[in-house]
């Protein structure tokens, strides 16, 4: 009992540190995502702070999200688009539902946690306000004409459809406008009388049966940017402005014959600045939340590669004779990141903790031994001050696309965004993850007997659950009431001072081949139908 005890007291410790509003709290120690994602469940749940969760990749935020809901921890996610900005594409469709969905939803109400991916905290977007005033939110027997709903409900990226059939779609019949928002389970009809909402009813959209009233509907956005057919002729002007040299003709005009006419065109996403400055930034949506930076050294990496392949393709493009956007039009630069997240509280989780990551910014630096002691002084001054002048005899340091920054991209300098020389209140929490068996099921059934303390089993589905059931049944073991819990974690782990382990179905049975079981009732966050119907149309 005593490591039980002894972790409670570092969880103690932890929630005083996150409590008082220590600036920078290091955890090391949990190597998974479904592990960090039980201590920092049960840490929210105890401070009832609000928490940022930031991932390196898209990837990563599904799995976070998802173990999160597996520890019954409601999350919002911010995937950032997979679109090169410069390509002239525009972001698919599902992200782009994604992104409007969980700005709109931080605008309407807080949520435990947000989870968002590196490239998302850098990209520039539209106000809290304007994004806000996006969606529309109606109430039965109050005003709101059902033209100016339409109105909104056009810009803000809904297809009418007659009937409609799947989400971000609306019809209009008489006095009568059903509208499926993005984040509901089915779509609604409303009835009005005059501009009076004198209705509203959800509806099951195969069978047109209504299936319950309502007193209030939200009509989430479908898309982060919108423009009016009046946007886009306003834009044809700034654009030739912007770009009077003879070589960006051809490009522009292509781009001015659909924008003259009020439509969009592929890729004006990320030209609409022109016209409607983004002059938001994620860090407005998430203020007073607790940021938590998943393994900082990576997400710098990723940033860092990031902002110099943006340089490289933004210069490409305008020697190519196409138009573009400044980076520092579209993205944070490094100084105002720096800025940003200094005037945060932070948890950083480094798996390895702060020694290896100290390592490796000594030889990020070119150092051949660990930057520790006075060499955290050297860190300081470098990272504080930019201008700071090359060794002599040293070749140049490769210099940030926006200004004299530097960037830790193919041997250039780190951007020092969570220098290890910054004071922190550090703690260990040891995890390790658990055995695998393949399926062999006498070993693991002799395993499970042998342990003092039962396990926790996470099983993707209700039917997995059963059979896990059975199986031990037939080698006399029965699991008590609780053990298994139905829902997709990403991996098995054990907490030795929390005498805490969590097996998997894969841990058990190895890897499912699909359609080895039913699919589960709560997964990973899935695809729209609209989302995922456009993927497949695109993988043809």
């Amino acid at each position: 009992m005593e490591g039980s005890t002894e972790a409670a007291l570092e969880i103690e410790r932890l929630l005083s540190a996150i409590k008082s509003g220590e600036r920078i709290v290091s955890i090391s120690g949990l190597t998974s995502i479904s592990a960090k994602a039980h201590v920092l469940a049960e840490v929210q749940a105890a401070c009832e702070k609000h928490f940022a969760i930031v991932t390196q990749t898209n990837e990563e935020l599904d799995t976070w999200s998802c173990d999160l809901e597996f520890w019954n921890a409601d999350a919002l996610t911010l995937p950032s688009f997979d679109t090169d900005v410069y390509s002239g594409i525009s972001p698919h469709a599902e992200t782009q539902e994604r992104r409007a969905l969980g700005l709109w939803q931080l605008t309407q109400h807080d949520s435990p946690f947000v989870v968002l991916s590196a490239r998302s905290l850098i990209a520039r977007t539209v106000g809290a306000e304007e994004m806000s005033a996006s969606g529309a939110v109606v109430q039965r027997d109050k005003d709101f004409p059902p033209e100016a709903l339409v109105e909104k409900l056009i810009s803000a990226g809904y297809v009418r459809e007659e009937p409609l059939n799947n989400i971000g779609q609306f019809s209009i019949r008489g006095g009568i406008v059903d509208v499926w928002s993005p984040e509901a389970d089915n779509p609604v009809r409303l009835e009005f009388f005059g501009d009076t909402v004198d209705s509203i009813r959800e509806f099951d959209p195969d069978t047109q049966l209504s299936t319950g009233q309502l007193t209030e509907a939200a009509f989430a956005p479908m898309r982060e940017f919108w423009a009016t057919a009046d946007d886009m002729k306003d834009w044809t002007f700034f654009a030739a402005e912007r770009f009077p040299d003879e070589r960006f003709a051809r490009n522009l005009n292509d781009r001015i014959d659909f924008a003259k006419e009020g439509e969009t065109f592929s890729g004006w996403e990320f030209l609409i600045a022109l016209t409607k400055p983004l002059t938001g930034t994620i860090f407005d949506y998430l203020q007073d939340r607790v940021f938590v930076i998943d393994e900082p050294q990576l997400i710098e990496q990723t940033l860092s590669g990031f902002y110099d392949n943006l340089d490289q393709h933004f210069r490409q493009t305008i020697e190519a004779g196409d138009i573009a956007l400044e980076p520092r039009e579209l993205f944070l630069e490094p100084t105002e990141l720096r800025t940003r997240l200094e005037s945060t509280q932070r948890v950083h989780l480094r798996a390895l903790g702060k020694t290896a990551a100290e390592t490796d910014e000594g030889f990020a630096l070119g150092n051949s031994t660990p930057v520790v002691g006075g060499a955290a002084e050297a860190l300081r001054s470098r990272s504080g001050d930019p201008s700071t002048e090359d060794s002599e005899g040293a070749p140049p340091r490769k210099r940030h696309p926006f200004s004299d920054k530097h960037v830790s991209h193919a041997g250039s300098d780190p951007l020092f965004l969570f220098p290890t020389a910054e004071r922190s209140v550090d703690f260990e929490i040891l995890s390790r993850s658990t055995r695998k068996f393949h399926g062999d099921f006498p070993a693991f059934t002799s395993e499970l007997s042998s342990k003092s303390r039962q396990p926790v089993f996470a099983m993707e589905t209700l039917g997995l659950a059963e059979r896990l059931e059975e199986i031990l049944r037939e080698y006399d073991i029965i699991l008590p009431s609780g053990t298994i819990k139905v829902g997709n974690l990403s991996a098995g782990f054990e907490i030795p001072a929390e005498r805490l382990e969590v097996i998997t179905e894969t841990d058990i049975f190895g890897e499912l081949q699909r359609g080895d079981t039913a699919p589960a009732t709560r997964t990973r966050p899935k695809k729209s139908r609209l989302g995922a119907f456009i993927s497949d149309f695109r993988d043809l």
